[in-house]
């Protein structure tokens, strides 16, 4: 009896430390993961932060690598609809732990029924995966900083670094001979003081005489708009549309010339009256020739009746 008791005793122990009250009424679910992660059993089951069971068991699904997880719900007034989901959840200390999230169907999950599974992962997890990508960039990061300055290395080599140093000493010197222009510069202008107060005084009194004469100018702009108003209101279109007509007149009459149309068009197309006038021509040239020779021929004097006499014979 002492033997039977003590072993009694041990047992209602060792499931008390499990999680598990012998003397209540319990349940059994289960949930099928493809990773437990670490998930033992004992493992609280909770809902809402509350505990409402134990991880009971964890094994190896029949012919295959699913892991499948036995709850114990110790709570028997917590109600599972048929939708319930179990996750799978982790604590920033690493402890694993399955949290309950109740569905929406209205049919409840009965003993040995089998919840949906889901895993999410845990706070490291999330972590590692945060901080891949930038590990990620750090590291193309530093091989670019490498490239960069392996680059500088071949670029500033002791050829480069000489002619860096020429090039400060030929700054240097521009600087020293802007300076000493900007001396000169200053010279001058010291010399040139007094033809620049005359030109800054003539510009003044130019100013002055524009000031002073600003009404007639304003009557001149007024007197350029008014003819340009005027002109702008005459009949330009008119005189155009006429001076248009009279060019095309004329190109017709021009026309007419160039076909032999006319007097004026037989005139410079036919030569004959050329001709004519070239003949004309050259028989007054010979009879004034001749005339010239022989004037008795044609200009007689009579003096006393010489010329009836004449006549008479």
């Amino acid at each position: 009896m002492i033997v039977t008791l003590g072993l009694l005793i041990f047992y209602i122990g060792y499931n008390y430390l499990k999680g598990k009250n012998i003397f209540s009424q319990s349940r059994t679910f289960y949930a099928v993961f493809d990773n437990v992660d670490q998930l033992m059993p004992s493992a609280s089951v909770q809902l809402n932060g509350f505990q409402v069971g134990v991880v009971d068991k964890i094994y190896f699904a029949p012919n295959s690598y699913k892991v499948i997880v036995k709850l114990v719900m110790t709570e028997k007034n917590v109600i599972l609809p048929k939708d319930s989901e179990a996750h799978i959840m982790s604590d920033l200390l690493g402890t694993r732990t399955l949290h309950l999230t109740l569905g929406k169907s209205q049919t409840l999950a009965e003993s040995g029924d089998t919840l949906i599974s889901v895993r999410e992962l845990a706070i490291t997890d999330e972590i590692k995966n945060a901080i891949l990508p930038i590990k990620k960039q750090v590291e193309s990061l530093a091989g670019s900083i490498d490239t960069v300055l392996h680059g500088f290395n071949n670029v500033f080599n002791r050829k480069t670094q000489d002619g860096l140093t020429n090039s400060f000493e030929s700054m240097n010197n521009s600087v020293l001979k802007l300076e000493h222009a900007i001396t000169q510069a200053d010279l001058l202008i010291t010399s040139e003081r007094e033809k620049l107060g005359a030109i800054f005084g003539n510009v003044k009194s130019i100013t002055e005489n524009l000031k002073n004469n600003n009404d007639k100018l304003s009557g001149i702009f007024t007197n350029l708009d008014k003819i340009t108003d005027d002109v702008a209101k005459s009949n330009v279109k008119q005189t155009m549309t006429d001076l248009q007509q009279a060019v095309g007149h004329l190109n017709n009459v021009l026309g007419g010339i160039e076909k032999g149309e006319g007097s004026l068009g037989q005139l410079a197309k036919n030569d004959s009256l050329y001709k004519n006038l070239e003949s004309s021509t050259n028989s007054l040239n010979l009879l004034l020739e001749d005339l010239r020779l022989h004037p008795k021929r044609y200009i007689h004097f009579s003096v006393f009746g010489k010329k009836d006499k004449a006549e008479k014979k």
